[in-house]
């Protein structure tokens, strides 16, 4: 049973609502976007740092050729891959007959995190898709395909393997002892293509343990931070449904066959609580809603299924009508109208206007600097091109004239490989200072909901909803930017 009408209505609404999204967003998510984005325009110049534990062979892979039509070939790519992760969704809820199986496509098409990432070129939402595809291989009864599927999730995110290993554990107690080794498929594959570029066979091993190395910064997470902020993650409204799914998933004993999905929603939230949890911090980069956005689908079904079940109870039309357009504005406004547009961030802005006063005043330079920023104004790659270097003492002492560009932020930076301080480029003899960049910006105004947020005392309580929504979505700036004349 479903209500096609309402079906075409919420695919009209998602994918109008994705593409007003994409159309005013001409930056990046506000981490990591723009650096993944550059390794992906720039693959054949920096292929070979596609082999590494950040950069994932996967995502490299599949965001390289619509990166070559640069930003808005990698958002539409992606949003593809949104919209069909969310069609997937769907096709599980109608291959078991649940009522009204449309709810789906709000419920996980509007999840605020899974929707500000639904355009970027971050790994997060392939491995969502991945999850949901191979547990609807799952239902099919298709064990090769589920092993396959689940198993080329290492390739984006290396963590959420746990889904493959649940599945090992099924076809094993099945005594389905021959389709076993798939779950080796991802693993593999990486391995293979990092042995072929490198030429070296341990280099996968010493590569996967690279966030363990990293120097940490941040104190860590507490044990319930991930479960605190889930409404600001999935949605509140989809929070409600899914608690009421899980309850009747087990209240009409079908966890055999949803079982699974609560578990790799709670699942996930266990491995990136484990990963960030105080006192323990095994990785470098913690407590960041998209990691977990990537169990948004196993949430959103669970609590399409509540939704399904509700709305099979409403008889009357215009009651049936007024609710639904009710929950998908409340799925709405805490969901993309809380999400940023992807604007350019200052420190683009900077860079393009530092690429600009380079080309005018000083073409024939290189400039060396870690800002990757600055490679993407040149549009160059940031491992090295034409004109951009990276700041290293080696490239300093084997360029006698150069554009120097510091960057407060990444001074002591655990992702700089060398650095060279401000104190140190200023010592350099005869060095001369052109420029001075300094400024501190508020991203928050570029998320719609932003505009209603009120200063005064009478405003305190929409002022904290909207700062409690939206914190975590975006990020502000505070810029440290200073452009040197290296001559000798």
């Amino acid at each position: 049973m479903e209500n096609r009408t309402r079906k075409y209505i919420f695919w009209a609404a998602l994918i109008v609502v994705q593409a007003i999204w994409i159309f005013n967003s001409d930056g990046f998510y506000f981490i990591d976007d723009s650096s993944h984005f550059n390794y992906n325009r720039h693959y054949i110049d920096s292929f070979t740092q596609s082999i590494g534990a950040w950069h994932r062979m996967g995502r490299v892979l599949l965001f390289a050729l619509p990166a070559q039509f640069g930003l808005k070939g990698v958002q539409i790519a992606s949003a593809l891959i949104f919209i069909l992760t969310v069609f997937v969704s769907y096709k599980i809820l109608k291959e078991k007959n649940i009522p009204y199986a449309e709810w789906v496509i709000p419920i996980v098409g509007f999840q605020p995190v899974l929707f500000n990432i639904s355009y970027t070129s971050l790994a997060e939402l392939p491995a969502a898709f991945l999850i949901i595809l191979s547990f609807y291989y799952y239902l099919k009864d298709k064990p090769k395909l589920v092993l396959i599927t689940s198993s080329l999730i290492f390739v984006f995110r290396t963590e959420y393997s746990f889904v493959c290993a649940l599945f090992f554990l099924i076809y094993a107690y099945r005594k389905n002892i021959r389709i076993l080794p798939l779950v080796l498929t991802g693993p593999v594959l990486w391995y293979l293509y990092t042995t072929l570029i490198t030429l070296n066979p341990t280099q996968f091993f010493y590569d996967m343990t690279l966030h363990s190395r990293l120097l940490k910064i941040d104190v860590g997470v507490d044990w319930y931070y991930y479960l605190l902020h889930s409404p600001k993650i999935f949605g509140f409204i989809q929070a409600g449904f899914f608690i009421a799914g899980a309850v009747m998933v087990f209240l009409k004993k079908e966890l055999k066959t949803y079982g699974l999905l609560v578990l790799i929603f709670f699942g996930g939230i266990a491995v990136q609580t484990l990963l960030a949890l105080k006192g323990l911090n095994l990785t470098c980069s913690i407590g960041q809603l998209r990691y977990v956005a990537v169990v948004g689908p196993a949430f959103g079904i669970i609590a399409a299924i509540a939704a399904g079940f509700f709305f099979e109870k409403i008889k009357h039309p215009a009651a049936n009508i007024v609710l639904s357009i009710l929950l998908v504005l409340l799925m709405f406004i805490p969901g993309p109208y809380s999400t940023p547009f992807h604007n350019k961030f200052e420190i683009e802005k900077v860079s393009e206007d530092i690429v600009q006063y380079s080309t005018d005043n000083y073409p024939h330079l290189r400039i060396i600097t870690n800002m990757h920023q600055v490679a993407n104004a040149l549009d160059e790659s940031q491992t090295g091109g034409k004109r951009f270097t990276l700041l290293s003492q080696t490239n300093l002492n084997n360029t006698p004239n150069a554009l120097i560009v510091w960057c407060s932020y990444l001074e002591g930076s655990p992702f700089v490989e060398d650095d060279v301080t401000l104190k140190e480029i200023e010592s350099i003899p005869g060095i001369i200072q052109l420029k001075d960049y300094k400024n501190t910006v508020n991203n928050c105004t570029s998320i719609p909901v932003y505009k209603y947020r009120k200063e005064g005392d009478e405003y305190k309580t929409s002022r904290d909803i909207i700062d409690y929504v939206i914190a975590d979505q975006t990020t502000w700036e505070n810029i440290d930017i200073r452009v040197f004349l290296k001559q000798q």
